[in-house]
């Protein structure tokens, strides 16, 4: 066996070993580093760069310095490239992100750190580009919280984020939906970020509005507003990027105004 399959190997057994002792359950997905479509950029930029020297000089040669001159902001993006490249993705073309069950790990820079959806907390950074009410890009990134405390960020690193982006919102809500659901059931207010709400109601600071007057809660433009009977605008606002387990928040809203409904 050569010397990488070894090395290979021995990251997969670490990988497997750190899901077992962190409880994370079966593995359902693994997505590698996007360094390598991030190096066919670096190349195209190399290229470019390597032309629009020889313009420049051509240009000066000529005579024609404001040519260059304007050739020189062209450069300078296509060196910047380069450098983004040799300093981040050059070095991560290792990094691995893989799904459980329970929980997801991350190797980057060979380093395993684990999350459990149980109990992390999710701040959702997402971008999503439009055009004209058309999407033209998506940019998925999650701040999380390790099994050890510490911040973690899962972002552009990683292939596919169309994939493990709404699946990750979609396991973290799923697994902490019910608990989180017995503690305004049982007389608890709940906080997140700038809302707050109990079995009763929701609200932001010391506005409020019991469960029936609430007309919708949702996440429309990177912003979290909620709606109520009798006002001509929002109840409260707060973007979702700052609103720590927002899709959590989102779940919860719906449940008890649905209660409150029926």
């Amino acid at each position: 066996m050569d010397q990488t399959g070894s090395v290979q190997d021995q990251v997969d057994r670490e990988l497997r070993e750190t899901a077992v002792r962190e409880g994370l359950g079966a593995r359902r997905a693994s997505y590698p580093s996007a360094a390598p479509a991030h190096s066919g950029r670096a190349r195209a930029a190399g290229g470019l760069a390597v032309l629009t020297s020889i313009a420049m000089v051509a240009a000066v040669s000529s005579s024609y310095p404001a040519l260059a001159l304007a050739l020189a902001p062209v450069l300078l993006i296509c060196l910047a490239s380069l450098l983004g490249h040799a300093f981040g993705s050059g070095r991560n073309t290792a990094s691995r992100l893989e799904l459980y069950e329970k929980g997801l790990l991350v190797l980057q820079r060979g380093r395993i750190r684990a999350v459990r959806y149980a109990d992390t907390t999710v701040l959702d950074n997402v971008v999503r580009r439009t055009q004209y009410g058309r999407t033209l890009s998506v940019t998925y990134s999650f701040g999380l919280t390790d099994t050890a405390g510490r911040d973690l960020t899962v972002g552009s690193l990683f292939a596919g984020g169309e994939l493990w982006g709404p699946r990750l919102r979609q396991d973290v809500t799923a697994a902490q939906l019910p608990g989180a659901l017995d503690r305004p059931r049982a007389g608890e207010r709940l906080d997140f970020g700038p809302f707050w709400l109990t079995a009763r109601e929701v609200g932001s600071g010391r506005t409020s509005a019991p469960w029936p007057q609430i007309e919708a809660v949702d996440a429309t433009d990177g912003s979290i507003k909620v709606l109520a009977t009798g006002r001509r605008g929002p109840l409260a606002v707060g973007y979702l990027r700052l609103t720590p387990d927002a899709f959590l928040f989102l779940a919860l809203a719906q449940r008890l105004r649905t209660a409150a409904g029926s």
